[in-house]
C-alpha cells in the first residue's frame, strides 16, 4: 500500500481536460437545479420557517456532533493498538479536519484519509498504523450504510405497497441477519468479502484489457481485504463494536432530518426519515463527481420530503440551507483544529504534504 509520504514524492496525475468539463458541467447543473425549484417556492415562507428555527440550531449542531463522535470512537477501536498518548478529544479534531478537507478538496476522500494520516505523524503515529485504521474504519462505515440502505429499500417497497406488513418486515430483517452472518463467516474463514466483487473486476478486466485502471483497484481491495480479515481474527469484538458505532451514526443523520422537521413544527415518523436519509445518501454517492454535491443533494431532499409526503411545497429549501449551515459550521471548525494541530505541532516535519493535500 503506497503511504502519504510516497504518495507526496510523485507529482500527481493530471486530470484530463473531460474530468474537468464533467465536473465543472454538474456544478453549473446543480447550481441550475437549486434557482429554478428555489424560484418556483414561497420565499417568504421560506423565511417564516427559517425563523421557527433561531437558536434551537444548536440542537442540529449537536445530532451532528454525536453522529461525528461515534464515527470517531468507531475509527478508535480500529487501530490494532490505539496509542495512548492520543485522546479521544484530538482523534475527533483530526478526523473533522481531514472530513472539511474532504469536502471542499478535487479529491475528497483521498485527501481527507492522507491528512488524518498526516497530523497523526505528527503525533508520532506510524503512517501505516494510520492508513491500517483509516481503511477498517472507512470499510465500516461503508458496510454500515449499506445495510441502511436495505433498510430503506425495504421502506420504499412499504411506501409504493410492493411489499408490506409484519410477514415481509420479518422476512427483510431476517435477510439483513442472515447477510451479516454471512459476511462475517467470510471474515473469520479467511475468504474475505471482496473477493467477490474482485473476481467480477477480474472478468471485466480480461474482458475489457485497455481499461488500465482495473489492475491497481482490485489490488487495493485485495489489500483491504486482507487487513479486514486480520483485524477481525484478532479485534473481533473490536471490529463488532465499531461497526455498530458506524451504523448508529448514520441514523443520527436520519435524526437530523427529525429534528428539522420537528423544528418546522411538520409531522414525519422516525422511519419516514430514514427514508429521506437513504434516498440522500444514494443521490449524494450517484453525484460524487458534483464538487461538493451542489444541488445533488437539495434536489435529493425534495424528491424524498415529497415521497414521504412532508407537507409544504418549499420545505426542502428550508431543510437544504440548515443543512448547508450545518455542513459550513463543521468545515470552519474543521479547518480551525487543523489550524491549531499545526500551530501546537510546529516545524516544517511533513508539511509539503500537508498542503499538497
Amino acid at each position: 500500500m503506497k503511504l502519504p509520504s510516497d504518495l507526496a514524492e510523485k507529482q500527481a496525475p493530471k486530470k484530463s481536460r473531460a474530468h474537468y468539463i464533467l465536473r465543472t458541467a454538474g456544478l453549473l447543473l446543480g447550481i441550475f437545479l437549486i434557482y429554478w425549484f428555489a424560484s418556483k417556492s414561497n420565499l417568504s415562507g421560506i423565511w417564516d420557517q427559517l425563523k421557527l428555527i433561531n437558536v434551537r440550531f444548536s440542537l442540529l449542531i449537536a445530532v451532528t456532533f454525536i453522529a461525528y463522535f461515534l464515527v470517531t470512537m468507531a475509527w478508535k477501536l480500529s487501530f490494532y493498538r490505539f496509542p495512548g498518548h492520543i485522546s479521544t478529544a484530538l482523534l475527533f479534531i483530526i478526523r473533522q479536519s481531514g472530513e472539511s478537507l474532504a469536502q471542499i478538496n478535487p479529491t475528497n476522500v483521498i485527501a481527507g484519509e492522507a491528512l488524518k494520516a498526516i497530523l497523526l505523524k505528527r503525533k508520532n503515529i506510524p503512517y501505516k498504523d494510520s492508513i491500517v485504521s483509516l481503511t477498517i474504519s472507512r470499510f465500516l462505515v461503508l458496510f454500515s450504510a449499506i445495510t441502511l440502505i436495505m433498510i430503506g429499500v425495504y421502506l420504499f417497497f412499504d411506501r409504493l405497497k410492493f411489499m408490506a406488513g409484519t410477514a415481509s418486515l420479518i422476512a427483510m430483517i431476517a435477510l439483513m441477519f442472515a447477510l451479516l452472518v454471512f459476511l462475517l463467516y467470510r471474515l473469520g474463514s479467511g475468504k474475505g468479502i471482496l473477493s467477490m466483487p474482485m473476481a467480477l473486476l477480474s472478468l471485466i478486466n480480461r474482458r475489457f484489457p485497455h481499461l488500465t485502471g482495473l489492475p491497481g483497484t482490485i489490488e487495493k481491495m485485495k489489500e483491504a481485504d486482507e487487513e479486514l480479515i486480520d483485524f477481525y481474527k484478532t479485534k473481533k469484538l473490536n471490529f463488532i463494536i465499531a461497526f455498530m458505532l458506524s451504523f448508529t451514526s448514520w441514523l443520527m443523520g436520519a435524526s437530523e432530518f427529525y429534528v428539522i422537521l420537528y423544528l418546522l413544527g411538520l409531522q414525519a415518523s422516525f422511519l419516514s426519515c430514514i427514508a429521506i436519509e437513504v434516498g440522500v445518501m444514494v443521490f449524494k454517492g450517484l453525484g460524487a463527481f458534483v464538487p461538493g454535491q451542489i444541488g445533488i443533494e437539495e434536489y435529493a431532499s425534495k424528491l424524498m420530503l415529497e415521497f414521504v409526503q412532508v407537507p409544504g411545497s418549499g420545505v426542502w429549501v428550508t431543510v437544504s440551507i440548515l443543512r448547508r449551515a450545518r455542513q459550513l459550521f463543521w468545515i470552519g471548525v474543521g479547518f480551525i483544529a487543523f489550524l491549531i494541530i499545526i500551530r501546537n505541532t510546529g516545524g516544517s516535519k511533513d508539511g509539503n504534504p500537508v498542503y499538497n493535500s
